[in-house]
């Protein structure tokens, strides 16, 4: 939080921090935002509009804007975490963001 205007630190970014436990997967999803991932720890795997990305620790990965995407954690005893970056703070000042989830949940 901004300590003068009690808003965000950035208005027009935001920043995430995700965990995937070990097996995890997420459901597919897309949005108007796009988002810039940093692989902290771990590795896995994401599939960016039918295309699997594999990844890990220290790699760096884009998920352009309405793309269908869904990660997956590839160890079944250590967790992965994923730092993004995404521009939906700006879009959502403007009525621009809007996400869908994927008809059949996985690519």
């Amino acid at each position: 939080t901004n300590p003068n205007t009690g808003g965000p630190v950035m208005p027009t970014m935001a920043c995430h921090i995700q965990l995937l436990r070990p097996g995890e997967s997420t459901k597919a999803h897309r949005h108007t935002s796009s988002t810039i991932y940093h692989v902290v720890e771990g590795e896995g795997f994401s599939v960016v509009d039918g295309q699997r990305l594999d990844w890990e620790n220290k790699d760096v990965f884009c998920v352009p804007g309405w793309a269908f995407h869904e990660h997956a954690n590839a160890s079944a005893t250590e967790p992965a975490v994923l730092f993004s970056f995404t521009d939906a703070p700006v879009l959502r000042s403007l009525s621009l963001l809007r996400e869908q989830p994927h008809p059949e949940g996985h690519q």
